[in-house]
This record gives structure tokens, C-alpha cells and sequence, in this order.
């Protein structure tokens, strides 16, 4: 029997051992493989402090800032106790005893996976952490986690406990673009690190869990509940004491941002220089330490911001309240049956569900959702919940805000088109529903609040020094951080009658005179370029017969411009107007072209009115004055070049008097408003107004305004670009007027003034009794 007992232990003992061995080599093929794919440890060393890329208007107010906010990294010998317990308390008590890996933490992991059949985040240790954050990835995945459990095992073995903890604390992120517990102190609370308090210093351990979710300028009710519970962690682990504990509990959430906040409002100008100094530097830019120096005007800037967002809202109110997008899809079930009392109280009971593995609200839909929207000019979105009495809404952290009814809402008439309103509404009920995505605006005097809108129209302004280019103001959008698309640079709207200076500029180069006559009276072409017979007319619908060109020019004709158009020749006005800066695949070659159907860029549309203003030279627009590096060195400087004479200075100067006459009795008269007669301005509008323009200038500065909407549709039968464009550009030059040097324009030499009779365009006869004076080039005198 003992024999028979050997074999059969022998026999069982052969399939264990080589289960074991089989084992043993695919632990030791599975540590091979990861090994192999795991970055050298030593290299958490090498990640350095970051000094982010700052850009700077030229008078040296900050307009932005690119990069991770890095401070200088405290020891571990300087980092408070009290921190370190609240760190250990929130993220891994039993960091000082462990290999680098808690199995306890990987269970509960792996029970989650089971659960909820996938990769979720938690059951890391610090030394994971710090392995996933630097030197891993921070994709959630199973192989990842592997690869952070080995690489983990190697960071204990290669540094001292406290060194892992200094990478953590030094590197982790803690929201507002804050690297570090130096960079997150000040960034909060605008102290340093020792200066903090035992509230504080748990509110700063609770960020790295959810560092938007939970933060404390985001979502205050949020972040109190994660410090709370930090600080009974801290009770339980005896790192505090009852008197501790409850004082600190009590202290009310002070944190607010101290970051660098920008000076300027220009953030269509600091992506466009970001993503420059990225094509110059790389992604090195970010993190050298780079100052931008720019052309930008601050208090040019701050106007042009103003002018647009007034000016667009203006119109918006003008054309009523649109219908809001609904959410209420959004909300369990259960939320939408309940009455305003219930739904109230069951927000509350929300905000205060909180543990340390599961932090979702059966709201957080809607707070995502509102997360995405940006808070800016005092405004800031919500989701209906009542319109009985008031209105009722939910925001983003979770707060319900009540905003009576009140007079100032007789302009949300329903919106049904662009040239009709419904009735006036008589209470919220009118024009809202439970679930509706509303923007609320808070009266920066009064602290009111009141139901407001978005503007779905779109706009954009751009100010330049027409003598060497540089770029004074540039808004490229009507909200940055709603739209991100710079309608100043990328868009290409036609022209509309913004074009004529241009037309008109080439037929005088051709020998037409401003005192040439043009029939305004109607017409009809059945061009081959256009599809169908073309029945040009007016914006005023009359004709005025026999018109002077300078006086088709400033009313702005359309009749006298086809006309002119078709005498003097489609290729010589296409040649001409190429010198201005238009690509000549944006001209079409039809008689449409002098009615504006070229397309040009706001920003290179007043590059092109800076030649009439400067006397005949092309400028090239730039924003960047010069570059500096972090240690002061200037890597780049702007050489500013002679310009070059593009068109005759007589003819620039001829279309700017015109232009001046046009902003006293012509569609630009409203420009007299200013009370400076040094400017000339012109008006531009398109078919069924899907485009408005003004382009004001003198010989210091040129703006110039387009409105319309992205996707091009009309704005009205009632609106053009002096009701629309215009309004903003005054808005911008009465806030600046005091800046603009007054231009006194001396005529350049070959230009003669004479007398001629206003009716003929011609030299004056005896009998003449309504006579004129006009420009004439010296070898064109009048007949």
C-alpha cells in the first residue's frame, strides 16, 4: 500500500509541478514583455518645471497665457504634516507600509470591472499614480494598470517613500491649470503652502480626484462634501483631533482665483498667436518660457470687445427671443413627476450623495451639459425647472436661481423671422418650458438677475495702422469660448457694396473722372456668366437718372456701378483690384462683381482700405512686435520695410475725399456723429442683406465691421450695413476718437481742383449758376 500511495503521489505530483512551471514562465514571459514596455523610471527625474508662453498688447497689459502653470517643487521636509496626512487620508493611508501596490484597492477594482463590465478608475496607490501620470499614459485600461503595478514595484526599489510622495504632490494636477501643491496654493488661495489652514490644506487634497468636477470655484457644494470627507478620513485615522476636526469642518469654502487672469479680452488674437509660436517652436513654446509682444492696443481692444458684443446683442433683441434647445431628456424620470417643492428637495439630497468610489449624481447630465458653456460677461447657463411666479433654474453647481419677471423683458417677443416677432409675452409661461437651456445675465450694479440670450448673429471687427500694418484691435467672433472660429481671419464674406471704392478707384486710374457721368436708370442683362436675366437696382428702389461718378460712389448706386462696370471692362477692374490684395479667384468675371460678390477676409479687407488711407501702398498685417525667450534674449524682432506704392497716391486721395463726403450726406453720414471730418467710411450690404459691412478710416487708423451669420442668410428686409455695421464701428471710434490723430491730408502733387457745373459734369458756362469744385488728375482735366 505505501508503494501503491508513492505512484499515485507520483502520479498527481507531476501535473501540479508542470501546472506551476507552466505558470511560472508565463508570470515570468508576462514580466518580460511589460518590462520591455516600460519607460526607465529614472526618467521622473528629467521632468522639469514648465514657464508657460505669455503674450502681452503693446502696451504690456497680459492678453494670455499658454501652458501648465509649474511652480518651484517643495521638498519633503517643507510640505506641512497636516497636508501630507489629508494627501494619505484622501488617496492611499497606507502609503508608508506598502510595496507600491494595495491589494485591497486592486479587489475592489476588480469588482467594479465585474460589476460594471469595464475599466474604471481608483484602487491606485500614490506610486501608481505617480507611474501612470508620468510614465505610463492615462488611458483607463487594463493593460495599463498592469503596466503601473510593475512599473510601480520598480519606483519603490529605485526611490526612498519620500521622494515618490514629492513627485506626486509636486506634479499631480489640481485644476485652473495649476501643476503642483505650490502652484495650487497659489492659485486658489494666493498664499503659499505653509500659510494655509487645516481646511484648506484637505480642500487642496480632495482636487486630484476630479479636479473639474470637484473644485471650489466650480462647484463649491461639490467641493465642501470631498473635503468633508476627507476630514472625517483624517478623524478616523487619529491624524486629527475632535477640536480639529469640528473647526475645520465648519470653515466655510474661501478658495477663489488668484491665477493670472488676463488684463485684456483678446482671445481670438492669443490663438492666433499661439498657433503660430506652436509652428515656429513646436510644442516647446508652451513650456520655455516665451513673451510675445504684440501691436495690440489694450484700451483699442477693450472697445472694439464692447462695441461688437453690444452691437450684436442690439440686433439680436431687435428680431426677438428664440425658441431654446429642451433638455429635459436629460432628467430621470422620476425628477420631471415631482412638483417644484420635490424637485428642490431632491437636488439636495443629490448634492449631498458623496462617497469616495462612486461620485455621480442621477443629475450629472445636466451638470456635464452645462459644463461645456463657458461663464462670461456676467452671464452663465441653466436648464428650466419652473415658470410659474418666476423662473426657476438649475445651474451648473447644482443651485437653483429665481429670476422675476420684470419690464425689461418687453423685447422677447416669440421670434418667428427675421422680418417678424410674435406678441409681447406677459410672463415666462409665454415663451418657456420645463428643460429649456437658458442663459441668465447678472446686473454687474445691482446684482439683478434677468433672462437673456445668446445672439445667434455673428460678427467681427478689425482695427489697423494703415502705415505699417500693425494690428491695434481684432475681434474675431461675438464669444471666443463659445465659437472659437475667427470670422476676422478665416471667413470670407462677399463684399456687398464694400467693394465699389475699389471699382471705382480702377475706372479713375483709367481716365474716368469723378465728375463723369453714369445713367442711373434701370436695366436688364442677360449675361452668359449669370444663370438667369440680372435686374440690378438700388437699395432705395428709384432712379436718379444722369449721376456724377462721385456722386454714385458716396449714395452708393448700384445702376451706376454696373454701368461703370461694363464700360470700362470686367479684366481691367479684376487686374486692378488684385493690387489691394483680393485673389483673383474670389473676383467672379460677370458684372455681379461691381455689386460686391467678392469675398474677402474682414482683417485682409481692411488691409486693402489702408491703401486709399496711407496714399497708395500695400501693408502686410502683423500682430508680433517681437519675441523674447525666458532669458531675455529676442529671438525675434519686426523689421519694418518701406511699403510699396501699389496704386496712384492721386487716386487714393481722390477716393478718400469722396468716401469723407460719403460719411456727411451719404450712406455713411452717421459717421458725422463723431463730430471729426477727417473720416471717410463706406457701407456695404448684400443681396438680401446675408452680409453688412462698414469700413470707416482716416490716415491713422482703419476698422472695419462685417455682421451676418455663419451659415449665410438674410438678416432682415430692414437691415443693411449702416444699420447694423456702421452702429457697431461707431460705437468703437466714439470710445477711442481721443487716441485717433486728426488727419490733415495735403492733395499730392499732379492733382488739380476746378470748377465745374454740378449738373454736367463739365466746365462751367456763363449761364451756369449751380457750380462745384472737383478733383481732377492733371492729364484728365474736366471737358
Amino acid at each position: 500500500m505505501t508503494y501503491l500511495n508513492f505512484l499515485l503521489n507520483i502520479r498527481f505530483i507531476k501535473p501540479i509541478l508542470a501546472t506551476i512551471l507552466l505558470l511560472m514562465m508565463a508570470i515570468s514571459s508576462l514580466n518580460i514583455y511589460i518590462d520591455s514596455k516600460l519607460p526607465d523610471e529614472e526618467k521622473i527625474r528629467d521632468i522639469e518645471l514648465q514657464v508657460p508662453l505669455k503674450i502681452y498688447t503693446s502696451d504690456l497689459k497680459l492678453i494670455g497665457e499658454f501652458g501648465e502653470k509649474r511652480r518651484t517643487a517643495l521638498k519633503f521636509e517643507n510640505i506641512p504634516q497636516h497636508y501630507i496626512n489629508a494627501v494619505l487620508a484622501a488617496e492611499d493611508d497606507s502609503f508608508f507600509e506598502h510595496s507600491g501596490v494595495s491589494y485591497s484597492g486592486l479587489v475592489r477594482s476588480f469588482y467594479r470591472l465585474l460589476i460594471s463590465g469595464r475599466i474604471q478608475g481608483g484602487g491606485s496607490t500614490i506610486t501608481m499614480q505617480v507611474a501612470g501620470n508620468y510614465l505610463t499614459s492615462r488611458d483607463v485600461s487594463l493593460f495599463r494598470k498592469i503596466k503601473d503595478i510593475f512599473l510601480a514595484y520598480r519606483l519603490e526599489r529605485a526611490y526612498s517613500k519620500k521622494e515618490i510622495f514629492e513627485f506626486y504632490v509636486n506634479r499631480i494636477f489640481f485644476g485652473n491649470r495649476a501643476y503642483g501643491i505650490a502652484a495650487a496654493s497659489e492659485v486658489y488661495y494666493g498664499k503659499s503652502l505653509n500659510e494655509l489652514n487645516l481646511a484648506q490644506w484637505a480642500m487642496i487634497a480632495a482636487l486630484p480626484k476630479a479636479p473639474s468636477s470637484i473644485n471650489p470655484i466650480v462647484n463649491p457644494n461639490r467641493a465642501k462634501l470631498r473635503r468633508d470627507w476627507i476630514l472625517q478620513r483624517m478623524l478616523d485615522l487619529k491624524f486629527i483631533h475632535i477640536e480639529q476636526f469640528n473647526l475645520a469642518i465648519e470653515a466655510p469654502i474661501t478658495a477663489t482665483y488668484h491665477g493670472l487672469v488676463s488684463e485684456v479680452e483678446a482671445p481670438y488674437v492669443s490663438e492666433a498667436i499661439r498657433r503660430l509660436m506652436i509652428q515656429e517652436y513646436g510644442l516647446g513654446a508652451y513650456r520655455e518660457g516665451y513673451e510675445v509682444y504684440t501691436s495690440i492696443d489694450s484700451s483699442m481692444q477693450k472697445a472694439a470687445n464692447f462695441s461688437i458684443s453690444d452691437g450684436l446683442e442690439e440686433y439680436d433683441r431687435r428680431h426677438g427671443f428664440r425658441k431654446p434647445k429642451n433638455l429635459n431628456n436629460l432628467f430621470p424620470s422620476e425628477f420631471t413627476e415631482l412638483t417644484l417643492e420635490g424637485q428642490l428637495n431632491y437636488i439636495t439630497q443629490e448634492l449631498k450623495r458623496d462617497n469616495d468610489e462612486n461620485f455621480e449624481s442621477t443629475l450629472d447630465k445636466v451638470s456635464e451639459f452645462l459644463q461645456k458653456f463657458t461663464e462670461t460677461r456676467n452671464r452663465f447657463p441653466g436648464v428650466v425647472l419652473n415658470t410659474d411666479s418666476t423662473l426657476q433654474v438649475l445651474v451648473k453647481n447644482g443651485g437653483v436661481v429665481s429670476v422675476p419677471w420684470s419690464e425689461r423683458m418687453d423685447w422677447a417677443r416669440p421670434f418667428i423671422n427675421e422680418n417678424r416677432r410674435g406678441a409681447k409675452p406677459k410672463g415666462y409661461k409665454d415663451l418657456l418650458l420645463f428643460g429649456d437651456l437658458v442663459w441668465i445675465q447678472k446686473e454687474k450694479v445691482t446684482g439683478e438677475l434677468f433672462l437673456t440670450q445668446i445672439p445667434d448673429v455673428q460678427g467681427s471687427l478689425v482695427s489697423i495702422d494703415p502705415n505699417n500694418g500693425s494690428i491695434k484691435a481684432l475681434v474675431g467672433g461675438y464669444d471666443f469660448f463659445l465659437s472659437k472660429f475667427n470670422r476676422a481671419e478665416q471667413s470670407s464674406p462677399l463684399l456687398g457694396s464694400n467693394f465699389k471704392p475699389f471699382l471705382y478707384a480702377s475706372a479713375f486710374s483709367e481716365g474716368y473722372k469723378a465728375s463723369t457721368l453714369i445713367n442711373d436708370a434701370p436695366i436688364i442683362f442677360e449675361d452668359e456668366a449669370l444663370e438667369e436675366k440680372w435686374r440690378p437696382r438700388n437699395a432705395s428702389g428709384k432712379f436718379y437718372g444722369p449721376t456724377r461718378l462721385r456722386e454714385g460712389l458716396l449714395q452708393s448706386r448700384n445702376l451706376v456701378s454696373v454701368r461703370l462696370l461694363r464700360d470700362l471692362g470686367i479684366e481691367k477692374a479684376i487686374s486692378y483690384a488684385q493690387r489691394f490684395g483680393f485673389d483673383k479667384s474670389r473676383l467672379p468675371a460677370d458684372l455681379s462683381l461691381s455689386l460686391g460678390t467678392a469675398s474677402l477676409s474682414p482683417l485682409k479687407n481692411a488691409a486693402a482700405y489702408s491703401v486709399f488711407a496711407n496714399g497708395g501702398k500695400a501693408i502686410d498685417p502683423y500682430f508680433i512686435e517681437k519675441i523674447i525667450d525666458r532669458n531675455g534674449n529676442i529671438v525675434f524682432q519686426k523689421n519694418h520695410m518701406d511699403l510699396q506704392q501699389v496704386i496712384d497716391p492721386r487716386v487714393a486721395f481722390l477716393i478718400t475725399d469722396i468716401l469723407k463726403e460719403a460719411a456727411i450726406r451719404g450712406t455713411a453720414r452717421r459717421v458725422s456723429e463723431i463730430q471729426r471730418r477727417d473720416f471717410a467710411g463706406k457701407t456695404g450690404t448684400t443681396n438680401d442683406a446675408e452680409s453688412t459691412w462698414f469700413t470707416g478710416y482716416n490716415n491713422s487708423l482703419v476698422t472695419s465691421v462685417w455682421v451676418g451669420f455663419d451659415q449665410p442668410r438674410s438678416l432682415g428686409n430692414r437691415e443693411f450695413g449702416s444699420s447694423v455695421a456702421l452702429p457697431i464701428w461707431l460705437s468703437f471710434i466714439k470710445e477711442i476718437i481721443d487716441k485717433i490723430p486728426i488727419s490733415n491730408t495735403v492733395p499730392p502733387e499732379g492733382l488739380s481742383i476746378i470748377k465745374i457745373d454740378k449738373s454736367t459734369g463739365k466746365r462751367p458756362g456763363i449761364e451756369t449758376k449751380n457750380q462745384i469744385f472737383e478733383y481732377y488728375l492733371e492729364e484728365h482735366p474736366p471737358d
